[in-house]
């Protein structure tokens, strides 16, 4: 790329006379069009059958489409098919309009009317090459001569439409290459395109300005589309349609740009196929809308069924990391990101009411909106931390721990992803976490335990306890004011090799219900062998006691070990 200003013939900036887009807002919605079955189906390695093109059709008016371009009729014996199938098999609800494309030639705009007949309402989109790169190096043609085509593929088009008696043709015209042509040219080639369709009263002619191959940063696409409309002489006759690719992935940018520049229809794919680097993508351009409080009238209710159903029907992958859609686009693998999330989602509340919406910490929208769940997205590795690691166990099992064994049982996860080196998923954490802290079968292993209150004195709990220690039968007892305090008197009758305490307890629930299941966390604190050790331990049970004691029992045995 060494010298590219010189390499690169890349277009002037536009001379606009005033530039009033940058202080507007995007305040409603354009009309979209869905090209996915023509712009879209040409770009596909596998071209689509003719059922896997009905269900895509079906599919976008699912989604709230409601002019969809089906084809290139005169380009091919399967699109005209395609388009006689949706005519003929009544598939096109009454509030939806078909488009069909057509270069402005007069046998492909005979064949493109052909297989109109019957339709109730459909726009006819013809184009013609505008910049000086195609008019005079790729056709040899001139200015003049380009004009003089195109104004007749209108006219015949035009004059054509009389024979399809009782369907409704509206017009589309597009000057491919709009962003490298000549701004002046196209205006008025446009104003002559209007003028020579003689639009009837209420009509409007859509004129499609694409940025056919992307040349241009997406502030001039936006000050080209506002000079277009200040120097157009029909502006109320005419509907600005933007048509913008990807080739520098500014597609999405450049379009809502030109949307705050005037702009009234947008073209595009779902998730941006076509040709080269795509179209600009409507899934992304829809939901940047909506997040802006903008009614689309699309909706993606279930964006991962959308995204594995065109998937499966374009054999197109959706790149994990695509806005909206991509598989890791609510994940967190970071320890601050899942952290601070964690945090926001447990005050979502407090934080609406302060924000006045949603806002959380590194999640763009909820995920819910496009039926997705953060919880199933959190993922675990070298690089998480204990906010991950706390809402993983906490929403997939229930288990919330308590802070100081968060921090030790992080340790335990970080050592473990190092040494596998790759990210574990929640069954696995909860194996860790039972392996680290539960241990039940080691030199102490509880059999039974009957914690029972004096007969005389209610203030006192007698506790008996059958247990091996090393793998001999032991029954102790122990007398205190409750029962986990009686359990701990009883076993300290055992020849451990240390003398220890009980520093921390803590108890929970996993689950709502009368019959939740008791866990337990506590820390047992001693010295052995001359060094301080401090060791935590969970239990479970049917109740509070009968877990926290299998807690004491775990946290010996870590101890022992």
């Amino acid at each position: 790329m060494k010298n590219s200003s010189i390499r690169y013939a890349c277009p002037p900036p536009v001379n606009i006379s005033r530039r009033n887009w940058p202080s507007k807002t995007l305040t409603r919605s354009p009309a979209w069009c869905a090209v996915d079955l023509r712009d879209g189906n040409q770009a596909l390695p596998n071209p689509m059958t003719p059922v896997q093109k009905k269900r895509f059709f079906q599919l976008l008016v699912e989604l709230g489409f409601k002019e969809i371009e089906v084809g290139f009729p005169s380009a091919s014996a399967d699109d005209f098919q395609f388009c006689r199938d949706l005519i003929e098999q009544k598939l096109i609800p009454d509030d939806v309009t078909i488009s069909v494309l057509t270069q402005a030639r007069e046998h492909l705009i005979r064949r493109t009317l052909e297989s109109l007949h019957g339709v109730r309402r459909a726009i006819v989109h013809v184009y013609t090459a505008t910049s000086e790169l195609h008019m005079n190096y790729v056709f040899g043609k001139t200015a003049a001569e380009t004009e003089q085509m195109a104004l007749a593929a209108i006219a015949m088009v035009r004059d054509g439409r009389k024979e399809l008696a009782g369907s409704e043709i509206l017009l589309e015209f597009s000057p491919e290459e709009f962003t490298d042509s000549e701004l002046d040219f196209t205006v008025g080639l446009c104003d002559r395109v209007i003028e020579t369709w003689q639009p009837r009263r209420g009509e409007k002619v859509i004129l499609n300005l694409p940025a056919t191959v992307e040349r241009r940063m997406p502030n001039q696409y936006a000050d080209m589309i506002e000079e277009f409309i200040r120097r157009q002489k029909h502006r109320k006759q005419s509907l600005i349609s933007l048509h913008a690719h990807n080739d520098m992935g500014c597609a999405v940018a450049a379009t809502e740009l030109a949307l705050l520049a005037g702009a009234d229809r947008v073209e595009g794919t779902l998730f941006g196929h076509g040709e080269r680097c795509g179209n600009v993508d409507l899934v992304t351009l829809c939901m940047n809308l909506q997040y802006l409080g903008v009614d689309t009238g699309i909706r993606f209710a279930d964006i991962e069924k959308i995204r594995d159903e065109l998937v499966e029907l374009t054999s197109m992958p959706v790149h994990p990391r695509h806005p909206y859609a991509g598989e890791l686009v609510f994940t967190a693998f970071s320890g601050s990101h899942q952290d601070a999330i964690h945090k926001g989602l447990s005050r979502a509340e407090e934080l609406a009411e302060r924000f006045g919406g949603w806002k959380i910490p590194y999640l763009h929208i909820d995920p819910r909106d496009i039926g997705r769940s953060f919880e199933k997205f959190i993922r675990i590795n070298s690089q998480s931390g204990k906010g991950g690691i706390a809402h993983v166990l906490q929403q997939e099992f229930g288990i919330r721990l308590p802070r100081q064994l968060l921090i030790d049982f992080s340790q335990h996860v970080q050592r473990h992803t190092d040494k596998v080196q790759r990210e574990v998923d929640a069954k696995e954490l909860l194996s860790l976490l039972l392996e680290s802290y539960v241990l039940q079968d080691g030199p102490v292993k509880l059999l039974k335990y009957w914690p029972r209150p004096d007969a005389e004195d209610p203030t006192k709990i007698h506790g008996e306890v059958h247990l091996e220690f090393h793998g001999q039968h032991r029954t102790l007892n122990g007398t205190a004011p409750g029962p986990i305090a009686a359990f701990v008197r009883a076993v300290k009758q055992l020849d451990l090799p240390f003398n220890f305490a009980l520093e921390e307890y803590e108890e929970d629930a996993i689950g709502q219900t009368d019959d939740a299941e008791a866990i337990t966390f506590v820390r047992l604190a001693a010295t052995v062998a001359g060094v301080r050790k401090s060791v935590y331990g969970i239990g479970f049970g049917v109740n509070i006691d009968q877990a926290a004691v299998r807690a004491v029992v775990s946290g010996l045995n870590a101890l022992l070990l």
